[in-house]
């Protein structure tokens, strides 16, 4: 899903070599991508976690159900329509991912990272990771902020684009705006095309998910998800 596209490797894999750099690794490249990477907003360390009611907007009409997140692995959605249930359960566990804490040298920092060729005015610069599942390019403008991700892995081809931003804690950002794009490698052709515009809600120093308009959908032209009367676990 879209966000976890800033996690490159296989989460259910455990760190094989946490706090070593890589010999092939440029230094720089690497200390970019950490930056840019601890730009995003995290959940507090030990955070329980949240329940909220949810109401799912389609052309169909509107859905509501309960939702209760602890960590990826416990996300319970309650809502009579299976399509939804699914679609939401899955965009809880893809913020899940990206807002839980995790050590750099648990994740990318595991692999040899360098700089790619060339620069995008729009986009930044190029910075490469050979990951364990398959090559992994992240671009990272002059703000280190990460604007683009390109991951290629089991035949796939997923592209996902951040075009906009918003202002969380001090030194702090989190994704409102990016489409996400998967390619088949072999045939070359395009599978889905998803655009994601986010909204958040701060409760007690904890931004929390409040709405998200989902359009390119498989099944409806646009979706809106909300959520409301967050409570902390």
């Amino acid at each position: 899903m879209l966000y976890a596209a800033l996690v490159s490797d296989d989460l259910s894999h455990s760190p094989r070599s946490v706090g070593v750099t890589h010999p092939t690794s440029d230094p720089t490249a690497r200390c970019l991508l950490r930056q840019a990477q601890g730009a995003f907003q995290k959940w507090p360390e030990g955070f329980a976690g949240f329940r909220a009611s949810v109401a799912c907007e389609t052309p169909r009409g509107v859905v509501a159900g309960q939702v209760a997140v602890a960590t990826p692995d416990r996300v319970d959605v309650t809502c009579d329509d299976p399509d939804l249930r699914t679609c939401v359960r899955d965009m809880l566990w893809s913020i899940t991912v990206d807002r839980t804490p995790r050590f750099f040298d648990e994740g990318d920092g595991r692999f040899p990272i360098s700089f790619g060729d060339g620069h995008d005015d729009a986009l930044g610069r190029p910075v490469n990771v050979l990951a364990r599942l398959g090559p992994c390019r992240y671009w990272i403008d002059g703000s280190a902020r990460i604007r683009q991700v390109e991951r290629i892995a089991r035949g796939l081809r997923v592209l996902t684009t951040f075009e906009a931003f918003t202002r969380a804690t001090p030194g702090r950002i989190l994704p409102a705006q990016a489409t996400t794009r998967t390619w088949d490698v072999a045939s070359g052709a395009l599978l889905s095309s998803e655009s994601v515009h986010d909204s958040h809600r701060r409760i007690e120093h904890v931004w929390l998910p409040s709405v998200r308009r989902i359009s390119g959908h498989s099944h409806w032209t646009t979706v809106v998800i909300s959520l409301d009367g967050h409570e902390l676990l």
